[in-house]
């Protein structure tokens, strides 16, 4: 990581402290930060955009946030109004909690529009502390809090026609492919003889395992949203298989179709195991 960037992530962490506002690096960042990407995971993405959960009860508190990281040098961006810049690193604070984002939908105050937080609540209340040195530890959401967010985000921004519903759902692949993948990592074997759910497939066992986590993490509220896209995304020509299959040729699209399906598969078995077995 860009030192830069890494310098923009600690001052926010920094500022947020000194306000005491909780504050939780949420997007694709995160894979920079995350101890569960190893040294032998395939490279995730690269990203200047550090986006934030931040925990407030109301705009108040969110704006002296806000107003902090300007006096630090952060420039306001002119159109995105949770956006702010400091050189080429971008910082998005996205607010959440029931009183600011009733029923998971928050409203925007000067531009009206509406930006759906369902799932930021569990999601922040998991996370790993990520010290960077000497420095303040950076919290972090788990892989399974990210691949949940991103479900939520990929069904708004399809629904919507954002083309970044289609790197939403790579994102989501990725982590589908690759959790528990590590060579010191052994959890997908131990699905081998795991009594009510045996998988034998080590290329899908990581999905399995994402279930796993995604359905013990997701709140009722998140779970809906969970269930949706399996509904409407397990089918070999749906919108998340058409991102996923975008830009190859047809016998190579056509394997990527497959491929997807076959992890959306074994994800659905690992969530469905563990949404069966919540109090």
């Amino acid at each position: 990581m860009e030192d830069e960037l890494k310098k923009t992530v600690l001052d926010v962490c920094v500022a947020a402290e000194k306000l005491e506002i909780r504050v939780v690096l949420v997007g694709a960042l995160v894979a920079q930060f995350s101890p569960e990407i190893g040294a032998d995971y395939p490279k995730f993405h690269g990203t200047n955009d550090a986006d934030f959960g931040v925990s407030v009860r109301d705009w108040d508190a969110y704006k002296k946030l806000y107003d902090e990281l300007l006096v630090r040098e952060f420039e306001p961006d002119p159109k995105i109004e949770h956006r702010l810049h400091r050189g080429e690193a971008m910082v998005d604070l996205i607010p959440y909690g029931s009183q600011i984002a009733p029923d998971g939908k928050l409203v925007w105050p000067k531009s009206g529009s509406e930006m759906t937080v369902t799932g930021f609540d569990e999601v922040c209340a998991a996370v790993h502390l990520v010290a960077e040195s000497n420095t303040l530890p950076v919290p972090v959401i788990t892989a399974a809090g990210f691949v949940l967010l991103k479900v939520i985000s990929y069904l708004e921004r399809q629904e919507q026609g954002h083309v970044k519903y289609r790197s939403d759902a790579k994102d989501i692949e990725y982590w589908l492919q690759n959790f528990a993948s590590g060579t010191q990592d052994e959890r997908r074997y131990s699905l081998v003889g795991q009594v009510g759910l045996e998988h034998q497939d080590y290329a899908t066992a990581g999905a399995v395992l994402m279930g796993i986590e995604v359905g013990k993490l997701a709140s009722l509220e998140a779970a809906v949203y969970v269930d949706r896209f399996l509904k409407e995304s397990e089918d070999l020509y749906s919108p998340f298989m058409d991102a996923l299959a975008a830009g190859q040729f047809e016998e190579a699209a056509e394997k990527r179709r497959k491929e997807g399906r076959e992890l959306l598969i074994a994800f659905k078995k690992g969530y469905e195991h563990a949404r069966r077995r919540s109090p």
